[in-house]
């Protein structure tokens, strides 16, 4: 154990980074976030050791730990209680196919649809918690920041369709899931797939608590794709979650008690 705080490093907007930090205010983390500007992330990354360069990663005095499961595993190896771990039989299973169906292309259709017509909002989210510095880095490092987001997240033309095609096929999925009229999607209790699933579809079913979303100017389509997927099963559950159990502001310190059981 070390003598300070661990370190999460995030960015302003991003639905794995809320899966992390969901995690660690589950077990009551104490920990402090570091929002940083894209590409600034890759030297720090590089610097502290990390085989890779992507965020979340958490600073644990000389430990690395990167990606939002090991950001879980970490977190559960610290639980108090057995019954407060959020692996559960089954849960790395929806975790794993939500990471891979859910998470890359509710990403790839929210950046398809809202760079072209709210690239100055995506960069104010980016940067609304940046320090001065990380201010400065993320302003001249914007064009290619951009550049790089539409490389990294294969956004091209015919994107948004394939994306949008390929989650109506996901949400199919959990909304069968919750068919049962069960509260959590893997077993009896709040797990690792309830985070990862309402973290990933947050974008695209944003909640109150989540003010980053509510604060962009949504294009047409998006806004399309809100109304036309809101009364799924699984967007109000995921609303419902978030309202019974995370924080008013989404950036909770400290145990959330289980939420409520969600209505049918």
């Amino acid at each position: 154990m070390t003598g300070t705080k661990p370190k999460l490093i995030t960015f302003g907007i991003s639905h794995y980074c809320e899966k992390a930090r969901w995690a660690l205010d589950w077990h009551g983390v104490d920990y402090d976030e570091v929002f940083c500007p894209p590409g600034w992330h890759i030297i720090l990354a590089k610097v502290r050791g990390a085989k890779q360069t992507t965020v979340p990663f958490l600073l644990d005095g000389s430990r690395v730990i990167q990606g939002s499961g090991a950001i879980i595993d970490w977190a559960d190896g610290r639980a108090q209680h057995a019954s407060r771990r959020l692996t559960s039989p089954g849960a790395l299973e929806i975790e794993q196919r939500a990471d891979d169906g859910v998470g890359v292309n509710a990403r790839r259709l929210f950046y398809s649809e809202a760079l072209p017509q709210a690239r100055h909002a995506i960069k104010a989210a980016f940067s609304a918690n940046y320090s001065p510095f990380h201010r400065f880095i993320g302003h001249i490092t914007w064009p290619a920041t951009i550049v790089a987001i539409k490389m990294k997240y294969g956004i091209g033309p015919d994107a948004a369709r394939k994306s949008r095609a390929k989650l109506n096929g996901e949400l199919d999925w959990l909304d069968s899931l919750l068919a049962d009229g069960r509260q959590y999607l893997a077993g009896d209790r709040f797990s690792r797939a309830d985070i990862t699933v309402a973290s990933l579809l947050a974008p695209l079913a944003p909640p109150e608590q989540i003010k980053t979303y509510h604060n962009l100017t949504m294009p047409e389509a998006l806004l399309a794709d809100f109304e036309r997927w809101k009364d799924r099963p699984i967007m109000r559950w995921i609303a419902e979650l978030y309202r019974t159990g995370r924080a008013t502001n989404g950036l909770h310190r400290g145990p959330v008690p289980p939420p409520e059981r969600v209505p049918a």
